[in-house]
This record gives structure tokens, C-alpha cells and sequence, in this order.
């Protein structure tokens, strides 16, 4: 086995539960320019915090290690405490997580069996003009994954990211699984006022009201005809069998009035959609929420806008 923070030194057996031992040999990365930066957006030094990635490397054992260095171009001491964590573990960087936004997955780092970080520790003061380095490591994505994007809470995020291969192996036996979690995304569209959400598994599509019907209709207008015939190409093209149409309100007026409306125009979006599908086998289940399932503030004209909606929601 090879201690990840000192390659140099051959075999070394790593103690997975103790993973502030592992912290990088000092000047370990002098040798190594940085193939990424980003300057900080949200620290008390501004943009004297910078973060440097060294390498996103394969190191075998379907892991990869992330090796980075933290740096204080202020001319004052910076404490890190619980910048690059999470609130119930502050004083570890298990709040840089990896990206792949082809397969919309996010990459959490991986935790011992006692529920530590497989990482070196954050927590302290870095000195004026000092640089902390650090080291991370994760689950591999699959081998066609040939970049990754970094995010942390500090700075803006570091992307494509190229992931090398290292000549190192890091094995520990004491892993717990490896947490990878769907990435959602989300679109807006500010000229139809439609937007969409995305996760691993399924799409949903939010469609304004005020595009698809006149005010307290729910008589389609001209334009949501366009509109859904883009919405029945995505169903054909995916494999749910079932189309989730959801009708929702602002809090304007009385519930006495909001949730029939809204079925209402649940139903005649499903309605047209119904007769756009090509495939044979897709059911449409329809419901009115009326006002309870806001997006968005009531308290705004804006807000009560986004809460106007149509949502379509599939797997893919």
C-alpha cells in the first residue's frame, strides 16, 4: 500500500482511522504547478484566498485522489476553520465535491467506516503568504469521464478539470460506499417563462400559466401549442410510461377557486399532449394542487408569477 500523501515512501500501510496522519509532506507539490485556479468569492480576504488544484488523479481501487493547496495572498492570518466543510463536519474539506454534468452525477468524498473523511484536515490558521495543501480522495467516475468540475463553498468552481493517471495505488479496507448522487439541474427560459429540472432519473418540465392561458381560463392560448409539441417530443423520446401533469396557483383569490382551476388546466394540457404523443403505452396522471405547493415568494408579483405553473414531470 502507499501512504497518498507521501508517495516517495514505498509501501506504507494507511490507518483508516486516522486520517490526520496522512496529511501531505510539506513541499510535496513543489515540483507541480497547478493545472487549475480559482480566487475566493466569499471569504473575509476576498480575493486573496485562492485555491490551486495540483491533480485530479486515478490511483487505483476505483478511487481518485484530489490534490489541492489553499493559499493566503493577504497580508494577514487567515483562519479556515469550516470553510471547505460541512456544518456536522466542519473541520474537513467534505464540502468539495466533483461534478460530472454529462451524467449528472455529483461526487461526494468517500468516509472511513467510522464515519471520518478519507482526507487530510483544514481546520486552522494559514499565515500570510502560506499555502495549505490538501488531499481528497473520492470514487472514480466511469473510465470515459476524462474531466471533472471542482465546487467548493469559497470559490466559484473550477471546471473540466482533466483527471490524469497516477503511478500510485491507494488502498484502505475501511471504506464505507461510495456516495455519488444525482446532480439536478435546473433551466429557465425568461422568454416563455418555462423552466426545467433535471435529476438522473427524471425531467420535469414547468410550463407558466400565464403563456399556456388567458387569466382564470384554462382554455389554452395560441402559443401552448408550440410549446407542447416540444414537451411530446421529449416523451416519446424517453421510456416512462407515465407523465405526471400538475396543475398549481398562486395565493391570489380564494382555494375555492385556485384548485379547480388548476385541475382544470392540468387537464387540457393533458388533453393536447395526449393527442401529440406518438407512443401507445404513456398514461397521463393529472392533478389540481391550487396554491399550496409554491415555487416561489406569493409575496412578489414575480414570485406570484413562477408559482402560476404547469409541471410535467417523466423518467427519462
Amino acid at each position: 500500500m502507499v501512504n497518498p500523501n507521501n508517495p516517495s515512501q514505498g509501501s506504507e500501510e494507511v490507518n483508516p482511522s486516522a486520517p490526520d496522519s496522512l496529511s501531505p509532506s510539506p513541499g510535496e507539490n513543489e515540483s507541480h504547478g497547478a493545472i487549475a485556479s480559482s480566487t475566493a468569492s466569499a471569504t473575509s480576504i476576498a480575493q486573496n484566498f485562492q485555491i490551486d488544484v495540483y491533480a485530479l488523479e486515478n490511483v487505483g481501487e476505483g478511487r481518485i485522489r484530489l490534490r489541492l493547496g489553499v493559499t493566503n495572498n493577504s497580508g494577514a492570518s487567515f483562519h479556515l476553520y469550516s470553510g471547505l466543510g460541512v456544518p456536522e463536519n466542519p473541520r474537513i474539506a467534505s464540502g468539495i465535491t466533483l461534478l460530472d454534468p454529462n451524467n449528472r452525477k455529483r461526487y461526494l468524498n468517500y468516509e472511513q467506516s467510522n464515519g471520518s473523511c478519507f482526507c487530510s484536515p483544514t481546520s486552522g490558521n494559514i499565515a500570510s503568504g502560506e499555502t495549505l495543501e490538501m488531499w481528497i480522495i473520492y470514487p472514480s467516475p466511469p473510465d470515459d469521464v476524462e474531466s471533472m468540475t471542482i465546487t467548493n463553498p469559497l470559490t466559484p468552481p473550477l471546471l473540466d478539470v482533466p483527471i490524469s493517471q497516477s503511478s500510485e495505488t491507494v488502498e484502505n479496507t475501511g471504506l464505507a460506499e461510495p456516495r455519488i448522487i444525482d446532480l439536478v439541474t435546473i433551466t429557465d427560459d425568461l422568454e416563455d417563462q418555462t423552466g426545467r429540472t433535471e435529476s438522473g432519473d427524471e425531467v420535469s418540465i414547468i410550463l407558466s400559466s400565464d403563456v399556456l392561458f388567458e387569466t382564470n381560463s384554462a382554455e389554452l392560448s395560441p402559443d401552448a401549442q408550440e410549446i407542447l409539441e416540444q414537451v411530446a417530443i421529449e416523451v416519446d423520446d424517453a421510456s416512462s410510461t407515465v407523465v405526471n401533469i400538475d396543475g398549481h396557483a398562486d395565493n391570489t383569490g380564494s382555494e375555492s377557486v385556485n384548485l379547480p382551476l388548476s385541475e382544470d388546466r392540468a387537464k387540457s394540457v393533458e388533453t393536447v399532449l395526449s393527442e401529440l404523443v406518438d407512443r401507445e403505452d404513456v398514461t397521463f396522471e393529472v392533478k389540481g394542487y391550487g396554491s399550496k405547493d409554491p415555487i416561489a415568494s406569493n409575496d412578489t408579483e414575480e414570485g406570484r408569477e413562477r408559482n402560476r405553473r404547469v409541471s410535467i414531470t417523466f423518467e427519462k
